[in-house]
Parts: structure tokens; sequence; C-alpha cells
């Protein structure tokens, strides 16, 4: 049943139709030119012709359920200027955030540009009834919703070189100096305009706050109430900006189209942001869990990307104490942060990025650099050696210190017979004795240790008591004769700091285990081929037409809010789908499998006749192999 959303009366015309229906609304077909095409001659094509894109009511209502699931409205509501006894006067806004948050969701669930132009006409094309509930007026008008989104937008920005910011600091100082002229005001000017400047620093640091927040309760309006088991992916990806990409760019940031973007030479190069997203992994060997955008933050293209994911980890670390501590259960575990070489590429240093994960609660699983793989310069303090970030005994055959990881993409034997060469390790790695400290040492001790008694060397001689093995192999003298016993060898246990062991992983690197642990972090790579893809959200330039920080991280919002309730609808119809056919395979039904294709069959029969004539190779130079006879 429809109702008049001006005056609340139901219909007549409608009281037969049942109730609300899937409507079609007219847009716009944007198609745009390759990025790495574009330039001066060749600009984004605009609109060719009209679609008619249809909205269900259920997609309507799941955009509703999650507006209204978290404090994101009422945030945005109180940013706002006050709508009733205005000491200004002047018309009331009639259009409410509520009905701008649902619109520019309903564009990036249905998959189209994030164009204020589109959402004004997706506002006017709902069916009566949701426009009456979300207090949509007769006549959405383009003035109405992009006041309302730049309100919004400037009461979250925190870009000091944004036209409304700058304009403000510059009438403040010009106010000073119209106030207290005269060289006599000197020092008086000075101090003003210093109270200045800190006023609108800590002001920018207050908008930031608010950006944040609404970023992080978007988010969490997407998410499942079950908190997550702690193991997260972090990455970063370009967003190119509106603005011209390929000219050269004013030096006053205040001049540039885009005060906020910045260049990055990168590959091809971009001008625009960067995309820093965390997304859950779930655990070895776990349950499968849906791969979900937790975090997102934007900054300039040239930002240190290391710099900014400890910003976002950081933030949600804290979110999720605060809403622990609220229901009254114990705080969320906290496992493992996996991060491209990106993030720990500078060679001899963690103290930028694993070193504050730790601080943070988290293990870092990495995969090293060319300088950071093999045997270290010099020996631990006590004594132990360093391979591949981790203490082994000096003992350590040398043919085992050197191992050359295989490229990505080396077929799966290589990467099996890499794998069983740092297996082999294993029996001269140290032991931690008791886990990792608070202050981030350990107390390692030898294999050869009595605790373990593992490995059998003659600096320890008890270790000899025990007889050889294949599990227990024997060192071999040669490979380090020390003349003074270090302390590895002469304690059973003994510390090592953090700071000897910068690249530490809770796993050997290159370790079945470690492949099996770092291979989670595809899953972000997935994450931003969603977000990124043409056929879905479309993260990409001309995909919103709004330049600044503040604007780009809003629709950044709502594209990535998109996407994590698509790939949920996809999880569960996955699972629901697996249950269904475990459900039949218990009742006894045998599932139909489909005819294989001409040329699945075509290579199934040439691989049989190949296996064929081998046996028949193989029978051959076995009987030439023979003694002669009959």
């Amino acid at each position: 049943m429809s109702v008049d959303p001006v005056t609340g009366e139901v219909r007549d015309d409608d009281l037969e139709g049942g109730g609300e229906t899937d409507v079609a609304v007219a847009l716009p077909v944007r198609r745009y030119t390759a990025v790495a095409a574009a330039g001066r001659k060749a600009p984004l094509v605009g609109a060719d012709k009209v679609t008619a894109v249809k909205v269900p009511a259920r997609l309507v209502r799941l955009a509703e359920a999650v507006v209204e699931r978290g404090p994101l409205v009422p945030y945005l509501e109180s940013l706002l200027p006050a709508q009733d006894r205005r000491p200004t006067g002047g018309r009331t806004r009639v259009l409410q955030v509520r009905a701008l948050v649902v619109a520019l969701l309903l564009l990036a669930l249905t998959e189209q540009a994030m164009i204020v132009r589109d959402a004004v006409a997706l506002l006017n094309g709902l069916h009566p009834s949701t426009k009456y509930r979300l207090g949509i007026p007769r006549a959405v008008t383009e003035r109405m919703f992009s006041r309302l989104f730049n309100q919004i937008a400037h009461a979250v920005d925190p870009s000091p070189h944004s036209p409304h910011n700058a304009q403000a600091r510059r009438a403040a100082h010009d106010e000073i100096r119209a106030a207290h002229p005269g060289p006599e005001n000197k020092d008086l000017r000075r101090g003003l305009h210093e109270a200045v400047r800190e006023a609108h620093a800590a002001e920018l640091l207050e908008r930031l706050a608010r950006l944040r927040y609404v970023l992080d309760r978007g988010l969490d309006a997407t998410l499942p109430d079950e908190p997550h088991t702690g193991s997260y992916a972090i990455d970063s990806s370009e967003v190119p900006s509106w603005a011209h990409q390929f000219h050269r760019q004013p030096k006053l940031p205040a001049h540039i189209s885009d005060p906020d973007a910045r260049w990055n030479a990168r590959g091809a190069g971009w001008f625009g942001y960067w995309l820093h997203g965390v997304v859950r992994v779930n655990e070895v060997g776990g349950p499968d869990t849906p791969c979900l955008v937790e975090r997102i933050e934007l900054t300039a293209a040239n930002a240190d990307i290391r710099v900014a994911g400890l910003d976002v980890l950081t933030r949600m670390v804290a979110d999720h104490e605060r809403a622990d501590t609220a229901v009254g259960r114990p705080h969320r575990p906290r496992r493992d942060v996996l991060a491209d070489r990106a993030y720990t590429s500078e060679v001899g240093r963690a103290d930028d990025w694993i070193w504050p994960l730790f601080a943070l609660g988290f293990d870092s699983v990495h995969a090293l650099t060319e300088d950071q793989l093999g045997q270290g310069r010099r020996p631990l303090t006590n004594g132990a050696i360093v391979i591949d970030g981790q203490p082994y005994s000096p003992r350590l055959p040398h043919h085992l210190r050197d191992l050359t990881p295989p490229k990505i993409g080396s077929p799966k034997a290589a990467i099996t017979a890499y794998q069983e060469q740092v297996a082999l390790r294993a029996t001269y790695a140290l032991h931690a004795v008791g886990g990792r400290r608070d202050d981030g040492g350990w107390d390692f001790g030898c294999r050869a240790m009595s605790l373990l008694g593992s490995l059998r060397c003659d600096l320890k001689p008890q270790s000899l008591v025990k007889p050889p093995t294949v599990r227990r192999p024997t060192t071999d003298p040669t490979v380090f004769a020390p003349r003074r016993k270090p302390a590895i060898c002469g304690q059973q246990k003994s510390r090592v700091q953090m700071t000897e062991l910068p690249f530490w992983q809770p796993l050997p690197h290159g370790s079945a285990a470690w492949y099996d642990s770092f291979n989670r972090r595809n899953r972000i790579e997935g994450i931003f081929g969603n977000v990124k893809n043409d056929a879905a959200q479309n993260v990409t330039r001309g995909r919103f037409r709004v330049m600044g920080l503040a604007k780009v991280s809003l629709m950044t919002l709502f594209i990535t809010m998109a996407a994590n309730l698509r790939l949920t609808q996809t999880f569960q119809a996955r699972q629901e789908k697996a249950a269904a056919d475990a459900a039949r395979e218990a009742a006894g039904h045998v599932r139909q499998r489909r005819q294989p294709r001409f040329h699945t069959r075509l290579r199934t029969e040439m691989s049989a006749r190949i296996a064929a004539e081998k046996e028949l190779a193989a029978a051959g130079d076995a009987r030439a192999a023979g003694p002669p006879g009959p």
C-alpha cells in the first residue's frame, strides 16, 4: 500500500496493488575511456543514452536496514545546523540525511556511478510508500541534494587546503590585521595570528576525527554482529582523482583543482589518493569467513602507507576494545596481520611496522625481500645465527643457510622442493621457552637442551646420551668449532632482545605452514578486485565526480559498504548451497555430473593415449636392459 509522500493519505489507485513493488529508474549510461589512454585530446565521455535501472523493493529495504543499524545518520544530523529556531531565518531543509545516505548506498548497490544527478533521479523514482517512509519530498532537486551533501562534507573536511577551510583561515587573519593595524601592534598581531593557527589546526584534527568516525560507523553497519577471529590483511590501492591527470599541477595546493590529491609515480603513475583497507581473513585450518572490509582510510597518493596503515589498525583496536567493554565481554583476540613487502621493505628496520604491530598485540606475517633473506651479517649476542629472520643453532649445515625462494608463478614442484629444504632447518631452529615477553624479547634454547633432546651436539654433552635417530641427528663439529662456548651452547636458555630479530615472525619464512598463512593475504587482493571491478562497484576515475579528501572518502565509503553487503550475500548463498548439497548426499542422492565438454574429453583421451605409449616404451626399455633370450 502506497502513501502520498506529502499528505500521508493512502492512494486510492494503489489499493488494489497489494503493496510496495520494484521500481525502474531512468539513469544515463555512463561510459568511460581507459585512464591509461585518456589524455588532452581524449577526455572522458559523458552520457550517450538512457537505461532503466531496476531497483528491487528488497534492495531498498536492505539499504534502509543498514543505514538504521548504527549511529551514522544521527551523528551526521548532529553536525548540521539546527532546523528549528534558526536565528538567521530562511527556509527549513526538507531533505533528510537519512534519505541522502540511503540514496547513495542504493546507487552503489545497483552498481551505478556515484553521480549527484543520478542520486536525485533515484530518489524521485522510488515507490511513493518508500518516499513517505524516508521523508522524501514530492520532488527532490539537484540543489537540495548537493547542498546537503556539501554541508556534510564541510563538517568532516580535515583539509587545510580546501576552499572552505582556507577561506575561513584567511578571513580570520584578515580580521586581526584590520582590528590591530600599525607597527605598534606588531607583537600583538603575531600572538593573535599564532593563536588562530593553533585553533585552526585543532579544528582540523577534530574534523579528521569526525571523518574517521563516519567511515568506521558506516562499515560497522555492514559487518556481522559476531566478533572476528583476530587475523587481518592490510594493503593499499590507488584511487585516481577526478582532476586532470596529465598536466602539470600548480605549486600551491590551494591552486590545484583537487587540493588534497597528490602525484604518485608508482607504475604508470596517477594523481589522486591511496585507499588503505583492513580486511578480515580466516584462521589457518579454521572455518571459512566472509571476506569483508573492516576499516578504510584515504590519504594523498604520496603519503607513507605504513603510517596510514598503523593509524587504521590503531583506530580499529580502540573501537574493538570500546565495543567489547560496552557489552561486558572479554576483548576479542588479536592474531596475525598480513602485509606485502611494501610495508616491510626497509633493510634492517622494523620500528616502522613490525614492532608497532607487536605493541598493538598482533604478529606480523610478511614476505622477506632479497636483502632480508639468507644469513645475517653478525650472530646474536648469545652466539646463535640468524637465517631468514629466525634464530638457528650455529651448527646449522651450510647448504641450508642460503635458500632461494621460488619466484611468483613457479610450478608447484619447485615450491614443494623449497619447502622441503626449509623443513630440514627445523631441527636446528632455536626453541622459544615460555613464549614471547611483554618487552618483545624471548628466552631461546637449543634443540639439544635437556628439555627437548631432539638434537645431539657435543657442545651439550648431556644430549649425546640419547641414541641418534632420523629425527634426532648429530651435529657436524666441523661446521662450528668455537674457542669458547657461546651462551646458547653453554646454557639451557638465553635471552634474545627484540632488536636482534627485527624480522622475526611466528612461522619460519618459506615453510609449508608459512605459505598457508601468508596466502591468506590474497583475500585483500580479491577485495580490491571486487571494489574496482567495472561490472560491480567500480572505484575508478569518473565513477564519482567530486574532489577533496572528505567528498572522495564519503563516496568511497558507500561503495565499500555496498561491496561488503554483496560479498556477505554471496557468502551466505554459498554456505546455504553447501549445506543443501551435504543434506542431499546424506540422504543418498547422487549428484548429477554434467557431460564433459568436447575439449575436456579430447584432452582426457589424449592423456590416456600418452600414458599407454609411455608404458609400452618403458616395457621396451626394461626388455632391452634385461638378459638376452626368447
